[in-house]
Protein backbone atom coordinates (compact mmCIF):
# COMPACT_ATOMS: atom_id res chain seq x y z
CA UNK A 1 0.00 0.00 0.00
CA UNK A 2 2.66 2.34 0.35
CA UNK A 3 4.71 1.54 -2.08
CA UNK A 4 1.83 2.26 -4.28
CA UNK A 5 1.18 5.54 -2.71
CA UNK A 6 4.24 6.44 -3.08
CA UNK A 7 4.39 5.68 -6.56
CA UNK A 8 1.43 7.67 -7.46
CA UNK A 9 2.75 10.38 -5.65
CA UNK A 10 5.64 10.84 -8.00
CA UNK A 11 3.88 10.44 -11.09
CA UNK A 12 1.67 12.59 -10.18
CA UNK A 13 4.49 15.55 -8.96
CA UNK A 14 6.25 14.28 -12.69
CA UNK A 15 2.39 15.13 -14.24
CA UNK A 16 2.24 18.55 -12.45
CA UNK A 17 5.73 19.61 -12.69
CA UNK A 18 5.59 18.78 -16.93
CA UNK A 19 2.45 20.56 -17.53
CA UNK A 20 2.69 24.00 -15.26
CA UNK A 21 6.60 24.12 -16.27
CA UNK A 22 7.86 25.62 -13.32
CA UNK A 23 11.70 25.86 -13.17
CA UNK A 24 11.87 25.25 -8.87
CA UNK A 25 15.37 23.67 -7.90
CA UNK A 26 14.80 22.01 -4.77
CA UNK A 27 17.88 19.96 -3.26
CA UNK A 28 18.54 18.76 0.56
CA UNK A 29 21.66 17.70 2.82
CA UNK A 30 22.53 16.63 5.96
CA UNK A 31 26.19 18.07 6.72
CA UNK A 32 28.81 17.19 9.36
CA UNK A 33 30.14 21.09 10.90
CA UNK A 34 33.29 20.63 13.05
CA UNK A 35 33.95 22.53 16.29
CA UNK A 36 35.68 25.72 15.56
CA UNK A 37 34.86 25.69 11.48
CA UNK A 38 32.49 27.01 9.23
CA UNK A 39 31.30 25.47 6.10
CA UNK A 40 29.48 27.55 3.38
CA UNK A 41 27.60 26.09 -0.05
CA UNK A 42 26.74 28.26 -3.05
CA UNK A 43 23.85 28.63 -5.28
CA UNK A 44 23.30 30.42 -8.36
CA UNK A 45 20.29 32.41 -8.38
CA UNK A 46 18.47 34.59 -10.61
CA UNK A 47 16.91 38.16 -9.58
CA UNK A 48 13.26 37.22 -9.06
CA UNK A 49 13.74 34.35 -7.91
CA UNK A 50 13.04 32.81 -4.03
CA UNK A 51 15.32 31.47 -1.94
CA UNK A 52 13.45 29.48 0.35
CA UNK A 53 15.44 27.41 3.28
CA UNK A 54 14.86 24.89 5.93
CA UNK A 55 17.78 24.30 8.55
CA UNK A 56 17.58 22.22 11.68
CA UNK A 57 20.02 21.01 14.07
CA UNK A 58 19.92 16.99 14.13
CA UNK A 59 23.13 16.45 16.75
CA UNK A 60 25.02 18.43 18.46
CA UNK A 61 27.30 16.12 19.84
CA UNK A 62 27.84 14.34 23.32
CA UNK A 63 26.76 17.32 25.67
CA UNK A 64 23.54 18.07 22.63
CA UNK A 65 24.53 21.49 21.67
CA UNK A 66 21.62 21.97 19.32
CA UNK A 67 22.48 25.10 18.12
CA UNK A 68 24.42 26.79 15.14
CA UNK A 69 24.79 30.72 13.50
CA UNK A 70 23.50 30.89 9.59
CA UNK A 71 24.12 33.83 7.55
CA UNK A 72 23.36 34.26 3.45
CA UNK A 73 25.70 36.55 1.71
CA UNK A 74 24.78 38.34 -1.28
CA UNK A 75 26.96 38.14 -4.39
CA UNK A 76 29.59 40.39 -5.20
CA UNK A 77 29.74 42.80 -2.09
CA UNK A 78 29.16 39.98 -0.04
CA UNK A 79 26.70 41.66 2.27
CA UNK A 80 24.57 40.00 4.72
CA UNK A 81 21.03 39.08 3.19
CA UNK A 82 19.91 36.59 6.10
CA UNK A 83 21.19 35.51 9.25
CA UNK A 84 20.38 33.26 12.72
CA UNK A 85 22.62 33.10 15.80
CA UNK A 86 23.09 30.03 17.80
CA UNK A 87 19.55 28.96 16.85
CA UNK A 88 18.36 25.27 16.86
CA UNK A 89 16.47 25.33 13.44
CA UNK A 90 14.70 28.17 11.78
CA UNK A 91 13.16 28.71 7.86
CA UNK A 92 13.52 31.57 5.81
CA UNK A 93 12.38 32.54 2.47
CA UNK A 94 13.61 35.92 0.79
CA UNK A 95 13.25 37.06 -2.66
CA UNK A 96 16.75 38.10 -4.44
CA UNK A 97 17.04 40.95 -6.84
CA UNK A 98 20.71 40.26 -7.98
CA UNK A 99 21.43 37.64 -9.91
CA UNK A 100 24.76 35.82 -9.13
CA UNK A 101 26.17 33.04 -6.65
CA UNK A 102 24.53 33.62 -3.09
CA UNK A 103 26.52 31.99 -0.23
CA UNK A 104 24.93 30.30 2.39
CA UNK A 105 27.27 29.39 5.36
CA UNK A 106 26.98 27.31 8.41
CA UNK A 107 29.12 28.65 11.34
CA UNK A 108 30.21 26.27 14.56
CA UNK A 109 33.33 28.55 14.98
CA UNK A 110 31.95 29.63 18.48
CA UNK A 111 32.19 25.44 19.79
CA UNK A 112 35.51 24.21 21.05
CA UNK A 113 34.21 20.33 21.19
CA UNK A 114 31.19 19.87 19.76
CA UNK A 115 30.73 18.54 16.11
CA UNK A 116 27.19 19.92 14.80
CA UNK A 117 25.00 17.56 12.28
CA UNK A 118 22.89 19.62 10.14
CA UNK A 119 19.71 18.76 7.97
CA UNK A 120 18.93 21.28 5.23
CA UNK A 121 16.08 21.73 2.59
CA UNK A 122 17.10 24.36 0.05
CA UNK A 123 14.58 25.43 -2.58
CA UNK A 124 14.46 27.77 -5.42
CA UNK A 125 11.37 29.41 -6.30
CA UNK A 126 11.58 30.31 -10.57
CA UNK A 127 9.50 33.37 -12.03
CA UNK A 128 6.37 32.24 -13.75
CA UNK A 129 6.61 33.43 -17.25
CA UNK A 130 3.69 33.47 -19.32
CA UNK A 131 4.52 32.69 -22.83
CA UNK A 132 2.60 34.04 -25.49
CA UNK A 133 2.45 32.60 -28.86
CA UNK A 134 2.82 35.37 -31.76
CA UNK A 135 -0.33 33.85 -33.90
CA UNK A 136 -2.94 35.34 -35.65
CA UNK A 137 -6.32 35.43 -33.99
CA UNK A 138 -9.33 34.66 -36.51
CA UNK A 139 -11.60 36.74 -37.31
CA UNK A 140 -14.24 34.26 -37.24
CA UNK A 141 -16.64 35.24 -34.01
CA UNK A 142 -17.67 31.57 -33.14
CA UNK A 143 -13.73 29.94 -33.43
CA UNK A 144 -12.80 32.69 -31.73
CA UNK A 145 -15.51 32.53 -28.58
CA UNK A 146 -14.41 28.61 -28.98
CA UNK A 147 -11.04 29.02 -28.11
CA UNK A 148 -11.41 31.42 -25.34
CA UNK A 149 -13.74 28.84 -23.83
CA UNK A 150 -10.70 26.30 -24.33
CA UNK A 151 -8.19 28.89 -22.91
CA UNK A 152 -10.45 29.57 -19.68
CA UNK A 153 -10.51 25.46 -19.28
CA UNK A 154 -6.76 25.31 -20.00
CA UNK A 155 -6.08 28.11 -17.22
CA UNK A 156 -8.42 26.64 -14.56
CA UNK A 157 -6.52 22.89 -15.26
CA UNK A 158 -3.46 24.88 -14.70
CA UNK A 159 -4.07 26.92 -11.98
CA UNK A 160 -5.32 23.42 -10.20
CA UNK A 161 -1.93 22.13 -11.85
CA UNK A 162 -0.32 24.32 -9.83
CA UNK A 163 -1.84 24.40 -6.47
CA UNK A 164 -1.75 20.45 -6.32
CA UNK A 165 2.46 20.40 -6.96
CA UNK A 166 2.59 23.22 -4.07
CA UNK A 167 0.85 21.17 -1.72
CA UNK A 168 2.94 18.15 -2.94
CA UNK A 169 5.95 20.06 -2.39
CA UNK A 170 5.01 21.34 0.93
CA UNK A 171 3.89 17.79 2.29
CA UNK A 172 7.70 16.22 0.74
CA UNK A 173 9.10 19.44 2.97
CA UNK A 174 6.80 18.34 6.28
CA UNK A 175 8.05 14.82 5.76
CA UNK A 176 11.47 15.82 5.51
CA UNK A 177 11.63 18.06 8.45
CA UNK A 178 9.83 15.08 10.86
CA UNK A 179 12.23 12.74 9.71
CA UNK A 180 14.84 15.32 11.00
CA UNK A 181 12.88 16.17 13.80
CA UNK A 182 12.81 12.05 14.60
CA UNK A 183 16.79 11.74 14.06
CA UNK A 184 17.52 14.95 16.21
CA UNK A 185 15.14 13.02 19.05
CA UNK A 186 17.18 9.82 18.73
CA UNK A 187 20.50 11.40 18.73
CA UNK A 188 19.42 13.28 21.76
CA UNK A 189 18.21 9.97 23.76
CA UNK A 190 21.36 7.93 22.42
CA UNK A 191 24.02 10.61 23.56
CA UNK A 192 21.75 10.92 27.29
CA UNK A 193 21.47 7.08 27.10
CA UNK A 194 26.15 7.06 26.73
CA UNK A 195 26.59 10.02 29.16
CA UNK A 196 23.95 8.14 31.73
CA UNK A 197 26.05 4.99 31.57
CA UNK A 198 29.41 6.73 31.72
CA UNK A 199 28.67 8.36 34.28
CA UNK A 200 26.86 5.26 36.17
CA UNK A 201 30.40 3.66 35.85
CA UNK A 202 32.51 6.14 36.89
CA UNK A 203 30.07 6.28 39.96
CA UNK A 204 30.45 2.49 40.54
CA UNK A 205 34.15 2.22 40.03
CA UNK A 206 34.37 5.07 42.63
CA UNK A 207 32.24 3.22 45.54
CA UNK A 208 34.03 0.06 44.47
CA UNK A 209 37.61 1.77 45.41
CA UNK A 210 36.49 3.76 48.63
CA UNK A 211 34.92 0.16 49.63
CA UNK A 212 38.20 -1.30 49.37
CA UNK A 213 40.05 1.39 50.97
CA UNK A 214 37.79 1.59 53.49
CA UNK A 215 37.94 -2.91 54.51
CA UNK A 216 42.04 -2.32 53.90
CA UNK A 217 41.64 1.10 56.80
CA UNK A 218 40.09 -1.18 59.34
CA UNK A 219 41.98 -4.47 59.17
CA UNK A 220 45.10 -2.81 59.40
CA UNK A 221 43.75 -1.24 63.08
CA UNK A 222 43.40 -4.60 64.16
CA UNK A 223 46.91 -6.47 62.61
CA UNK A 224 50.00 -5.06 64.06
CA UNK A 225 51.88 -6.68 61.52
CA UNK A 226 49.95 -3.85 59.12
CA UNK A 227 52.01 -1.48 57.30
CA UNK A 228 49.17 1.23 58.44
CA UNK A 229 48.78 -0.36 61.87
CA UNK A 230 52.11 1.55 62.47
CA UNK A 231 51.30 4.75 60.63
CA UNK A 232 48.13 4.58 62.49
CA UNK A 233 50.00 4.28 65.89
CA UNK A 234 52.18 7.47 64.75
CA UNK A 235 49.28 9.55 63.56
CA UNK A 236 47.07 8.78 66.83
Amino acid sequence: MFTTTVTWSLLLTILVSTVTGEKDRESEWTVEIGAGKEECFYEQVNAGEIIEIDYQVVDGGSRNELDINFRIYRPNNGMILVSDFKKSDNAHRTSVDLSGDYKICFDNAYSRFANKIVFFELIIDGEDEDEEDGEEVPEDNSLLKNMEEEDIQVSKIDKALKIMKEHITRSRQFQDLIKASEYRDRSVAEHNFENVNFWSLVHLSIMIVSGICQVILVRSLFDDKSRFHAIWKKIC
